[in-house]
Parts: C-alpha cells; sequence; structure tokens
C-alpha cells in the first residue's frame, strides 16, 4: 500500500482486498468473516448487487466518506433503463456496524500490526489485507 508525504503511518488509498479484523475496538470474533474490497474512491462488500458500498476520500490522516452520486432522472432519458440491479441476498448478520463504522470515520491510520484502523464519532473498524 502506498504511504503519503505527510503522517506517518496514514495511507494514501484503500485499494486493495481486506478483512474485517475489528469493530468498535472489539476483536471480530464471529463464526464468519468479512471480506471487503476496495478501489481508491470506494469501498464495498460482494457481491456489488447487495449495494453495500462507501465512496470516500482520503487526504493525510483525514478519512472522509463521499455521498454518492445522485441517481439517474427521467428528465436525463435514463429513467427506468438505468436503474441499479439489487439482488436478494441475506447480508452478513454484523455487515451493517461494519458500513455504519466506515461512514462514521473521520480519521485513517496504520496500525502497530501493519493493519489499517478507520476511526471517528465513537466507532472504529480494523482492516487487515488479504
Amino acid at each position: 500500500m502506498q504511504q503519503a508525504d505527510g503522517p506517518a503511518d496514514a495511507p494514501v488509498t484503500l485499494a486493495g482486498e481486506w478483512r474485517v479484523a475489528g469493530l468498535d475496538g472489539e476483536e471480530f470474533d464471529e463464526a464468519y468473516g468479512i471480506a471487503l474490497s476496495a478501489d481508491d474512491s470506494e469501498i464495498w462488500w460482494e457481491p456489488r448487487c447487495a449495494a453495500q458500498a462507501v465512496r470516500y476520500r482520503i487526504d493525510a490522516n483525514r478519512f472522509e466518506s463521499v455521498p454518492p452520486p445522485a441517481p439517474p432522472t427521467a428528465e436525463a432519458g435514463t429513467g427506468a433503463d438505468a436503474a441499479v440491479a439489487v439482488c436478494a441476498i441475506g447480508l452478513p448478520e454484523r455487515l451493517p456496524e461494519v458500513m455504519a463504522a466506515i461512514r462514521a470515520a473521520d480519521r485513517i491510520e496504520r496500525t502497530p500490526q501493519n493493519g489499517v484502523r478507520l476511526s471517528g464519532r465513537g466507532h472504529s473498524l480494523t482492516l487487515f489485507g488479504q
């Protein structure tokens, strides 16, 4: 993972594959794992059709979730034809907590174990690369 020239230990992107290792200061110790994928502007859970994604921006050690773009409108000539496919799939029980922690985060840092911690507004999420 690339490093920023600013504060030490602040990743410049989440691009890659991640597993959730901690949530709100506790080890993520479930009978199942949660894997996330990311590029330089979005982090998501597969399958993409489950619509579990957060757009983000990183500036030094600041992390910011970015609102999704406005949906297409009928006036733009894209109406129902541009609807995003959403699959009917069961979500891991704690996935909503994971996504909420990402949305609440306002800080990003590297952990001593070489993971990444997102934190803010009383929540935290620790990720390890896969």
